[in-house]
């Protein structure tokens, strides 16, 4: 859907804990050396003591404090994660408002995959243009992988901790949002659930992917099969996301999708699209780890701040989730923001920029 009307990203931040490398994760037995050469992925984010609630507060307060605002100032809040954030029946989105100072903006929680801050954002444009009217929404999303799945223990990524924000509005912004498109494969969903009953339900309890991925294997399709699907699809809403913000897949500056293995990133996105590597932003998704629905916001403020992106300069969103779900969001960068013209450190206790 090409956005005719105004939607700006005012402001990003993020809250990301220290890094463990690939090298110390081999050393201690928890990776595969042979994922090393294949992957070529060399750190990650890893918190064993900061909740998801209190990085998404910290990156939220950055977001909040770059865009000049304060909670009581914001039309709607909207929070994403792929894990659960605290105790069941708990509420982050409120938890955060109340840390932030309180108001009386209605809060929305997305826990849809990985792409959860994409959707969020597709949301918040709806609000923003629609009926609602809204001027200002905030975005945040944080996950903690420890609990729910071996970080180490995939080819295709290595799960990373972490937070991220953005302030949304239409009085203007370093970025204008020129188009939003969403899409489903559901032949996929057996990729996600494997044979778990779905009553009663198996959650709160560890994941086990390869098990649920073997199960689809052995009863839908190949992985090639299902890996040239999800790269179809990416490659067509990319295009037509491309297409309705007035330029083509060569155009763009930067690729951000999911922090994953480099042939992922590779085969699944940039390949298809015609565009080599260099526009990716692997090389920041290589040493943060995939931070569930961070990944996009987190590069994204790392560009700003490396100077890496100038007003004219698109830039597409992209990510996919369990469903399988896909977004893609194009941006147009305006201007680089007064808080990324020097040097920038992501915020939280015991973060550090990617």
């Amino acid at each position: 859907m090409e956005i005719r009307d105004d939607v700006y990203v005012r402001s990003v931040g993020s809250s990301l804990p220290e890094t463990v490398s690939v090298d110390r994760a081999v050393e201690q037995g928890l990776y595969d050396p042979a994922a090393v050469d294949m992957c070529r992925l060399t750190a990650t984010s890893v918190t064993d003591d900061v909740s998801p609630a209190e990085m998404n507060v910290s990156a939220a307060r950055t977001a909040l404090e770059r865009a000049g605002l304060e909670s009581k100032e914001l039309d709607a809040l909207i929070h994403a994660s792929v894990f659960p954030p605290g105790p069941a029946g708990w509420s982050i989105a409120g938890y955060t408002l109340r840390e932030l100072g309180g108001g009386a903006a209605p809060v929305t929680e997305l826990r849809s995959g990985c792409s959860a801050m994409l959707s969020a954002m597709e949301l918040a444009v709806g609000q923003l243009t629609g009926a609602l009217r809204h001027r200002t929404v905030l975005l945040t999303g944080a996950d903690v992988f420890g609990p729910w799945i071996d970080r180490w223990g995939s080819y295709s990524f290595i799960g990373g901790d972490g937070a991220s924000a953005a302030v949304l509005g239409t009085d203007g912004g370093f970025a204008r949002i020129r188009s939003v498109n969403s899409r489903t494969i559901p032949e996929l969903e057996m990729m996600q659930r494997g044979d778990e009953p779905l009553f009663p339900s198996s959650a709160g309890g560890r994941i086990d992917e390869q098990g649920r991925l073997d199960h689809f294997v052995d009863n839908v399709m190949s992985t090639v099969e299902a890996a040239s699907l999800m790269a179809a699809n990416h490659a067509d809403l990319a295009r037509t996301s491309a297409a309705e913000a007035g330029i083509a897949v060569a155009g763009l500056t930067k690729v951000i999708f999911h922090n994953m293995s480099r042939f992922v990133v590779d085969q699944f996105v940039m390949a298809p699209l015609g565009l080599p590597m260099e526009r990716s932003c692997f090389d920041i998704g290589a040493v943060t780890g995939h931070l569930g629905v961070s990944d996009q916001l987190v590069s994204l403020e790392r560009l700003l701040l490396d100077g890496l992106l100038a007003p004219g300069d698109h830039v597409l969103l992209l990510g996919g989730s369990a469903g399988f779900a896909t977004v893609a969001v194009v941006l147009e960068i305006l201007e680089r923001p007064v808080w990324a013209s020097g040097p920038g450190t992501a915020r939280g206790a015991g973060a550090k920029t990617p």
